[in-house]
């Protein structure tokens, strides 16, 4: 890493200084002498290479650079002083922020209950959705704390994981499809499907679309790349008019609020273990723990709100559904 060419101090000079427009103002609230603000100010300009001070006017004005600057300095001092406070108040017996990213399959659905059981045991929190390549890289990169993703990072060493959902991927499609329902039949009938109807697909760079696409090449399935849409609301509407069928999750399907008796439903072909699974993931040593106390939220969420939601519209599923 780079050195900075500026100080905390140094912005605390520049802001000020602004701020009074005097140099003599300056010094004296921060208890230096006028020569040492001087000093501080033009050697700040000589390490950033501009000019941020209009010395031509009094009181002393901002060049373009120096209002850009002003800016973010004031930002920078901020979050300085706060650090500053909540140290000084040596009050850690919460973790102060944590920072969370999920599929949004799970944040749709079950995000109300989880959040509401994260702000019982953080000061602050974020969550954000999006791919799951994204949460990995995010949480390698120390930009989230918690990810629940599909992508339990297998390869890395240095990360705690608790199993949180597995589920078997079902084949939905229009109502007005008829099944053989004859024994080994299912094959067939999506062969069948294939020849008849549109598949109407998740886009290639999500996790879910990709397991989906090497399901199907698997039976011999290469579907033409006419539907590809980023979410399960948009992929089970065209489902329900008609224009295609498609392979989704149980979650998925919850998380849509597409009326399940507007499309039908039906297993795959069960020898393939073909199912999605769901993983809390975080760096280890780090939260305490709230990663184990949250993995523990989820499964229960999941048990009381999805589960019995699951069981009235799809009783013959939930047998194929692991929570935790």
């Amino acid at each position: 890493m780079r050195a900075f060419d500026f100080d905390l101090k140094s912005l605390q000079v520049f802001v000020i200084a602004a701020q009074t427009g005097s140099m003599t103002e300056t010094a004296r609230r921060l208890g230096l002498t006028q020569s040492s603000v001087s000093q501080t100010l033009s050697m700040l300009e000589k390490n950033l290479k501009v000019e941020l001070l209009d010395r031509t006017v009094r009181p002393l004005g901002l060049t373009i650079a120096g209002r850009y600057f002003f800016d973010q300095s004031s930002h920078l001092l901020s979050q300085a002083e706060q650090t500053q406070k909540v140290f000084s108040q040596g009050a850690f017996e919460q973790l102060h922020l944590v920072r969370i990213a999920m599929v949004d399959s799970l944040a749709t659905s079950l995000g109300k209950p989880l959040i509401e059981a994260v702000k019982k045991r953080t000061e602050n929190w974020t969550l954000s959705t999006g791919r799951s390549h994204m949460h990995a890289d995010a949480l390698m990169s120390r930009q989230v704390d918690i990810i629940i993703s599909d992508d339990a990072l297998e390869d890395s060493d240095e990360l705690s994981r608790y199993p949180i959902l597995s589920e078997p991927f079902v084949l939905v499609s229009p109502l007005n499809v008829g099944w053989e329902h004859k024994e080994g039949s299912l094959v067939s009938d999506i062969h069948r499907l294939h020849q008849e109807l549109d598949f109407v697909r998740y886009t290639h760079d999500s996790l879910i679309g990709t397991s989906i696409e090497r399901y199907l090449r698997r039976l011999g399935i290469k579907p033409a790349m006419r539907l590809q849409l980023d979410n399960t609301f948009a992929v089970l509407s065209m489902v329900a008019s008609g224009l295609g069928w498609t392979i989704t999750t149980p979650l998925c399907l919850y998380q849509s609020g597409i009326p399940l008796a507007q499309v039908k439903c039906q297993p795959l072909p069960a020898n393939y273990g073909f199912k999605r699974r769901l993983t809390l993931v975080t760096r280890r040593h780090e939260l305490s723990d709230l990663a184990e106390q949250m993995a523990r939220d989820s499964c229960e969420i999941m048990s009381e709100c999805f589960l019995p939601e699951l069981e009235k519209d799809l009783p013959w599923l939930v047998a194929d559904i692991d929570i935790g």
